[in-house]
């Protein structure tokens, strides 16, 4: 066990801490001869890790993973691997990355992936979460069942989070059963239960892995958390079950775009139906989509336009604002923020976008949308496609009221006109 550098060299590594000389404070961990400096060194910065994060560079950061790469000292490399999980969680990848391209170059005796089990045995959670990390990326029978055994018995929240991340990288059906776990786990469970945040980030992590395993267990688990009272956890779920892309997916996520009183489940909801067109296979897309539009129509009374329109507006991928654009032309609501969204689309700069927005505009009311449109027809530049597409749905919509007058006139001469001014 390292112990502490005497109390006027820690003093004066407080020092360089307080003032922010962190690269002074790296020269020590790195050179200095005495491990209990170097210890002390590393200590002092994982104490200011959160100051150092803000002022830390990709040179800083570099001079870091060598020292966790060179140091003899395992109670030194946690000290360093705190620093670094506080400032870049993604520099245990390089680390990783790094031991496999050199595997007979570890800092011990133990070469990788054999030193994996002895961090994965130590009493620091930092030293736990690279070894973890390592299981993930190795994925032999053997690293299999220590990230299972990691599943069922870690305590730290972090180190969890990240094993239940990569036992989703790795895939294995025997991962579903303790991850399932930690989704019916409430805070009590925790030993760490205050820290809400890290709470829900495990529980996200589980979501997020059983998707990634694929498998039935894994979509029955997340059916059954589908029904959970966890609002929190719910809404993760409904908003990414429909990668799973089947047809019973689409029914359970329908099913949540009908709950009034939670509008952040019918985002999710909506969210999840997109998902669903975007992961069907393509020879079942139209079943699912068909699908879909009939059981919004039969089960949905609640509105949900608004939540459509927010994934045409705000998406970051094409795929997803297209076919929810394309679902605003197949619900009977037509909010103004749906028409909104649809308008705004015509002039977006994916063609196939702004073709679906003006086919989805002709088939909403078009007292509401021809205002909207001649608006729109005032702000776009002559002969753009904007125009062009804009003046489509204005011409659609002004032949289709024609039409509408027409058809009514001729049914009126059949009929009693009478019918047409009562009271009703």
């Amino acid at each position: 066990m390292a112990q502490s550098p005497s109390p006027n060299t820690a003093d004066y590594l407080y020092s360089l801490a307080n003032r922010g000389e962190y690269g002074e404070l790296i020269r020590h961990i790195r050179d200095h001869d005495d491990q209990h400096v170097r210890y002390g060194a590393a200590g002092i910065l994982a104490e200011s890790a959160d100051s150092f994060a803000e002022a830390v560079t990709p040179q800083t950061q570099q001079a870091l993973i060598d020292c966790v790469l060179s140091e003899p000292s395992d109670a030194v490399r946690a000290n360093i691997l705190d620093v670094l999980l506080t400032v870049d969680e993604s520099t245990f990848d390089t680390i990783i990355t790094r031991l496999e391209a050199s595997p007979e170059s570890t800092p011990t005796e133990t070469p990788y992936p054999l030193i994996l089990t002895k961090w994965h045995s130590s009493g620091r959670p930092s030293l736990r979460f690279l070894a973890v990390v390592g299981f993930g990326r190795v994925g032999s029978q053997s690293t299999i069942n220590k990230l299972r055994t990691t599943l069922s018995r870690e305590t730290d929240l972090r180190v969890l989070r990240r094993a239940i991340e990569e036992a989703g990288t790795v895939g294995d059906e025997t991962f579903v059963s303790p991850i399932q776990e930690h989704l019916r786990a409430g805070n009590d469970d925790f030993q760490q239960s205050a820290n809400s945040e890290q709470i829900a980030a495990v529980k996200e992590a589980a979501v997020e892995a059983l998707v990634e395993i694929g498998t039935d267990a894994a979509y029955e688990a997340l059916v059954a958390a589908s029904r959970s009272t966890d609002d929190e956890l719910k809404e993760q779920v409904i908003g990414k079950i429909g990668r799973f892309g089947a047809q019973e997916t689409v029914d359970l996520v329908v099913d949540e775009l009908d709950d009034d009183s939670n509008e952040s489940i019918r985002e999710e909801a909506a969210e999840g139906v997109i998902t669903t067109f975007t992961e069907t296979e393509f020879d079942e897309g139209d079943a699912v989509r068909q699908q879909a539009i009939k059981k919004i129509a039969e089960d949905v009374s609640t509105d949900v336009s608004e939540e459509f329109a927010s994934i045409v507006e705000e998406s970051p991928h094409k795929s997803e604002q297209r076919n929810a654009a394309w679902l605003l032309g197949q619900l009977e609501g037509s909010s103004e923020e749906a028409i909104d969204s649809l308008v705004d689309a015509l002039d977006d700069d994916d063609p196939d976008l702004r073709r679906i927005a003006s086919a989805s505009l002709t088939k909403l009311d078009e007292t509401k949308v021809e205002a909207k449109i001649e608006s729109f027809l005032e702000t776009v530049d002559e002969d753009s496609e904007a125009q062009t597409l804009a003046s489509f749905v204005q011409s659609n919509l002004q032949n289709t009221a024609a039409e509408a007058k027409k058809e009514l006139v001729e049914y009126t001469h059949v009929t009693n006109p009478s019918d047409y001014t009562s009271s009703e």
